[in-house]
């Protein structure tokens, strides 16, 4: 496709073709021409593209540690990047596990996703607000199963690619009346949500595990709206919107505090239980 202004570098022309999916239609022409004008690439969209890069490299590295690749392997469960509920002590593996990936279909759906949709958000919202949603939804991921799903490991990116997802649909909420295709867009991450919960309880029901966290895919994504009305630029911000962002954002505060919480004095996990109470027996 060509650039149709001339006036235009072929980095403001790309940023333009990303900012009219995420610009309300009333706003577009004004919008969408001043942000352009002004945008200098600095600092460059790279936050999506080198984790996608660190991701490979590392799924890459226990191929060939463990000498298998294949759809559902290698599951390097004793990695110090996996998330472990016998080593939660060991903080760093809530975020790290988004390093960890089970099979080249899992990665490359994550992948595909994280690019598609991260790179067009970044180009608008600056690398540091996807990078903090991106993170807020692994964290949440893992924060969540922790919670409702206490004793199993947990690896791959699917929180924050989750979180990604439901970003979209946060700049929808925040633009509804003027977005374009909102309808769809809602519809979308509600199909993929509603799928995700119905699968994981047909599963539980018949007593069969998939190994899939579905927990932390449904909690990356609430992390994403939430934490998406909150940090994402909002182009036309409305008195009720100021409301919506003091909810979510106090909403957001306290499930992962009661996250935290639910971790240090819930007696329930295998064999690392941080509370003193749980370790005194009290």
């Amino acid at each position: 496709m060509k650039n149709a202004d001339p006036y235009l570098s072929r980095t403001q022309w790309l940023v333009e073709k990303a900012m009219e999916g995420v610009v309300p239609l009333t706003s577009r022409t004004v919008t969408v021409s001043q942000y352009s004008e002004h945008y200098n690439c600095l600092p460059p969209p790279l936050f999506m593209i080198l984790i996608s890069i660190t991701e490979v490299i590392i799924f890459i590295y226990y191929c060939v540690e463990l000498g298998e690749f294949s759809s559902s392997g290698p599951v390097p469960v004793h990695s110090v990047f996996i998330y472990n509920p016998h080593l939660r002590h060991e903080v760093w593996r809530f975020a790290t596990y988004m390093f960890i990936h089970a099979g080249w279909v899992h990665i490359l759906f994550n992948l595909i996703i994280q690019l598609l949709l991260g790179v067009p958000l970044e180009l608008v919202h600056k690398w540091w607000r996807i990078m903090f949603v991106y993170l807020c939804g692994v964290i949440a991921g893992s924060l969540g199963t922790s919670v409702v799903d206490s004793q199993v490991y947990l690896a791959g990116a699917s929180g924050g690619v989750y979180a990604i997802l439901a970003a979209h649909l946060a700049n929808a909420v925040m633009n509804w009346k003027e977005m374009q295709f909102g309808w769809a867009r809602l519809a979308f991450v509600l199909i993929l949500a509603v799928a995700d919960t119905a699968t994981a309880v047909y599963y539980y029901y018949i007593g069969t595990d998939t190994g899939v966290g579905y927990a932390a895919h449904i909690c990356g994504a609430l992390a994403g709206v939430l934490v998406g009305i909150v940090t994402l630029w909002n182009i036309d911000e409305k008195p009720w919107e100021v409301k919506v962002w003091w909810i979510s954002l106090c909403v957001f505060m306290a499930l992962v505090l009661f996250g935290i919480f639910w971790n240090i004095f819930y007696c329930g996990y295998p064999h690392d239980n941080l509370s003193p109470i749980c370790k005194t027996g009290l």
